[in-house]
């Protein structure tokens, strides 16, 4: 056998037993993934190891390749062997390997961003995404084409020049629409609010209806429907209803002065027995706290146990009833804003 016979059968022993261990390993592993995914409740992070497989295995196929041609090469380069076909081979694997690795990292970034959607009970937001997937597919396909450029050599200091210069422009026309989509991924990132959360900002108070890539859509209490840019809703406080477990809710109250000081003492214990005959209200505390200038203060908190605000406002309500009714039973008075001026007479003076 002649010496170039040996190089391409030494070669092809390289690429076919390399092929071989990587395929007995792709198996194996898929095996054992198999056992474990029976485990798991979901199906996300089977198809996310399914994808990393799908690409592993292919530029392990792609390496022996390389190896097997980088073999023959070396073998015979004292053959004057042309290094033209070198060049292209490497870039060819180079070229496939890089379209493997950009393909696996748009799809799973795609994955893991819908299923981190869902988990937020963002369901209704992944048409969205599937409207900006183009958008980013073709971000990832042009930086994995300028890599590519880049090991083979290219100069791209025009390219990245007349990049930035169309950037720029870009920028300025898109500033409108790429402010509007940070905007959206702020909502749909930090979660200030969801879909039928029970909202305030400035002087609106409203349940979310509606969340879109530029306004959210409010529904006001008087009935109508309140769309407002996501920026500007941002820019303000939002006052978030629905997200509370339990409302804390403080109250002061005056009497006249002239109240008996037997009654004085027995006013937390009214104000306790009146919230105790309200429940799911809580009596927390109620506390004489001060003297006011037209009043004797008393302080009482207690808690509802659920974010609703409509019931909070009827506890609220029938809590007032019922300390008006105790305090006009109990004859006492409720003070208000009112000055006293004592004027003393002075003796009439000696001829």
């Amino acid at each position: 056998m002649t010496t170039l016979g040996v190089t391409f059968l030494s070669a092809a022993i390289r690429v076919l037993g390399g092929s071989a261990v990587i395929w007995m390993a792709t198996r194996v592993v898929r095996r054992l993934l198999r056992r474990l995914s029976a485990r798991t409740a979901t199906s996300t992070d089977d198809t996310l190891i399914r994808l990393v497989l799908g690409t592993l295995a292919p530029l392990g196929y792609l390496a022996m390749v390389l190896w097997g041609w980088q073999t023959l090469v070396r073998d015979i380069d004292g053959l004057q062997f042309d290094q033209g076909p070198d060049r292209f081979v490497s870039a060819a694997v180079e070229l496939v390997a890089i379209v493997l690795v950009v393909r696996l990292v748009n799809r799973a970034l795609l994955l893991l961003v819908n299923r981190s959607m869902q988990r937020l009970g963002r369901e209704e937001q992944l048409s969205t995404l599937d409207g900006l997937a183009p958008m980013i597919g073709t971000i990832l396909w042009i930086v994995g084409a300028l890599v590519f450029l880049q090991n083979q050599g290219v100069e791209l200091g025009a390219v990245y020049a007349s990049l930035a210069g169309a950037g720029i422009g870009i920028g300025l026309a898109l500033r409108g629409p790429f402010t509007n989509f940070i905007n959206y991924l702020t909502i749909l990132l930090d979660e200030p609010f969801q879909i039928g959360d029970f909202i305030r900002f400035g002087d609106v108070l409203g349940p979310v209806e509606q969340v879109g890539l530029r306004s959210s859509i409010i529904r006001s209490l008087s009935g109508e429907r309140i769309v407002i840019s996501n920026e500007e809703l941002l820019n303000q406080t939002i006052h978030n209803f629905s997200d509370l477990p339990r409302r804390r809710v403080a109250h002061t109250i005056g009497v006249l002065y002239e109240t008996p000081v037997e009654k004085v003492a027995a006013i937390p214990e009214l104000v306790a027995q009146v919230v105790q005959a309200h429940p799911p209200a809580e009596f927390d505390r109620c506390h004489f706290t001060g003297f006011a200038d037209s009043a004797l203060d008393f302080e009482f908190v207690f808690f509802v146990p659920d974010g609703d605000i409509v019931l909070f406002l009827d506890l609220q309500q029938q809590i007032n009833l019922g300390i008006l009714r105790s305090f006009e039973d109990q004859e006492i008075g409720f003070a208000y804003p009112t000055q006293t001026l004592y004027l003393e007479q002075g003796q009439p003076a000696e001829a």
